[in-house]
């Protein structure tokens, strides 16, 4: 990435650029790492990047226009320029292009920069509320419209300050989260914008009227579990384009690189977010998946000497209460040997 190419870029200038929006509507792990290393490089435009960020998700989603007076004003200085064109006889070339094509052209350039006028404007009045968490902390948010988020740890979320009855709910999460999410539809024939509550994740969209279900999105992977309630999710499929599925109470999907991996049922549905109460479980689980959950959540480094220790799997439930009870159970359990020189610091070995 030409970080020098973004140095005097505007909030408009980025809003221009296709590979910014590419970004933000379709990120990737590349995408991600080269605009993180940008923003660490000019972190002066930190503030200018995610509000253009915003805006952008904000006008894809936007189905209602709460300023009809200059949604209008914006069209109709669009009809006008293109019915105030000038006929073109003779030549029908200009620069090697068609006539036709120059003027779609000239056209689209039109509505894209009174759409760019209009989402700037819009913006100005879009305050975000965004929450992070620490390694090992679990905090609980209350959203505007009295739905709870509790974020495990390593965690973020991100929603609109202000919520009204023609928006759709919505929230971007990064980690994991547990919802308990406010019923507001009497009428499940008419569901109206603002009764709509969506959580975006990665590539995965999780949309519920009232429900309560938990949520991870690390490692490019994104786990959905339904404790009540119902959901659909949906995402896209690499092949066959944009899909979704419709999940009931016990529900559990796993999802990574365009494709569904998992889909089963839980015999305990509950117990997948018993991480609220601070208690560490597992079911059925691999070395693989501990080690993950004790970086991601816990801020651990983990060296495992041997990588076909990671397959291991332990068979049934684990609850424990700290860390170090975890590290007792597993290697008594899979008979391996797990030593801790520094506090956060962890070596696994046969």
């Amino acid at each position: 990435m030409n970080v020098a190419k973004y140095t005097d870029f505007t909030l408009q200038d980025f809003l221009a650029d296709d590979a910014f929006i590419q970004w933000v509507l379709n990120p990737t792990d590349e995408s991600n790492t080269d605009w993180q290393l940008l923003m660490n490089a000019l972190p002066q435009k930190v503030e200018t990047i995610e509000k253009a960020s915003a805006t952008i998700r904000q006008y894809r989603l936007q189905n209602t226009f709460y300023n009809e007076e200059n949604k209008d004003l914006i069209w109709q200085r669009i009809e006008s320029t293109i019915t105030k064109q000038p006929a073109v006889t003779g030549q029908r070339k200009i620069i090697g292009l068609p006539i036709f094509a120059f003027m779609r052209a000239a056209a689209a350039v039109i509505i894209i920069a009174a759409l760019s006028f209009w989402m700037i404007t819009r913006n100005t009045a879009i305050k975000q509320y965004s929450f992070t968490t620490a390694f090992g902390e679990i905090k609980t948010i209350t959203l505007p419209d009295q739905s709870q988020v509790t974020l495990n740890g390593n965690s973020s979320i991100s929603y609109a300050a202000e919520w009204s009855k023609k928006m759709v709910r919505e929230v971007w999460i990064k980690g994991e989260g547990y919802f308990n999410v406010t019923h507001l539809n009497a009428d499940t024939t008419r569901i109206q914008p603002g009764e709509k509550f969506v959580v975006h994740c990665g590539d995965v969209n999780i949309e519920v009227l009232g429900t309560t279900f938990n949520v991870k999105a690390r490692h490019g992977k994104t786990n959905v579990a339904l404790i009540t309630g119902k959901i659909r999710i949906d995402y896209t499929e690499a092949g066959t384009g944009n899909k979704a599925v419709v999940m009931a109470p016990g529900d559990y999907l796993e999802y990574a690189a365009k494709k569904l991996l998992v889909t089963k049922k839980l015999l305990k549905p509950a117990s997948i977010s018993t991480w609220r109460a601070k208690e560490i479980s597992f079911s059925d689980a691999s070395l693989k998946e501990i080690a993950e959950t004790l970086q991601d959540s816990y801020g651990y480094s983990i060296d495992i000497k041997d990588s076909s220790l990671l397959s291991l799997k332990i068979e049934g439930d684990i609850s424990v209460n700290n860390i170090a009870d975890l590290l007792d159970v597993v290697s008594t359990t899979l008979n391996i040997t797990i030593q801790q020189p520094a506090d956060k610091h962890i070596t696994i070995t046969k």
